[in-house]
């Protein structure tokens, strides 16, 4: 179960936590040039049964990634859901290979026989470091970019950090104290959910 805190972000205010983070000890940013497609069917059947399913270029690297949604909490803006992703050129290869991930068999068959197509793109650069603390680790992640669908674009700046390892109790203190250091307001809605509303 993946857990994170997304809140929503300005560039300035990004370079802020940033710098703030590396003065915590935080390990250099590193930069990734996101460009994620995401699939769904005519009928929005996926979207209907809380599902993403993505094909994202991540610089140089092709991933295929299954999200199926579990809980968000709108106030404090942590989401957490299962994620299954693996190496993918294409949609077809990734399907084929996500129960490999781990990810539900009987779903994956069923994906690959649906009538699938892009409803929505996202690209952004992710900035990010990794922060330890109490025997836990978490990646605080800088994105900058746009949303496009149906003809549509809406830009996107947000801050994210996400549970690597150790204890949650460490994690959910550590997104707390970010939080209030700064002011965060927590964006309830995932990117493809904001997308989407395009």
């Amino acid at each position: 179960m993946e857990q994170e805190f997304k809140w929503d972000a300005f560039p300035s205010l990004q370079d802020v936590v940033l710098l703030w983070a590396l003065d915590q000890g935080a390990d250099s940013a590193k930069i990734t040039e996101m460009d994620a497609q995401y699939f769904d069917t005519d009928q929005n059947e996926l979207a209907e049964e809380k599902t993403a399913l993505r094909l994202r270029r991540e610089n140089e690297t092709s991933v295929c990634c299954l999200k199926l949604r579990g809980t968000e909490a709108a106030e404090s803006g942590l989401h957490a859901h299962e994620e299954y992703e693996c190496p993918a050129s294409c949609l077809t290869e990734g399907l084929a290979a996500l129960a490999d991930a781990g990810a539900p068999i009987a779903l994956c068959s069923r994906l690959r026989a649906l009538p699938l197509a892009e409803t929505c793109r996202i690209t952004f650069s992710r900035y990010t470091v990794m922060m330890r603390q109490d025997g836990m680790s978490a990646e605080l992640a800088f994105d900058y970019g746009k949303m496009s669908a149906n003809g549509r674009t809406a830009p996107l700046c947000e801050i994210e950090l996400e549970h690597k390892s150790g204890p949650e109790e460490a994690f959910r203190a550590l997104g707390q104290e970010i939080a209030q250091e700064f002011g965060l307001r927590p964006q309830p809605l995932s990117k493809l959910a904001r997308a989407r509303m395009l």
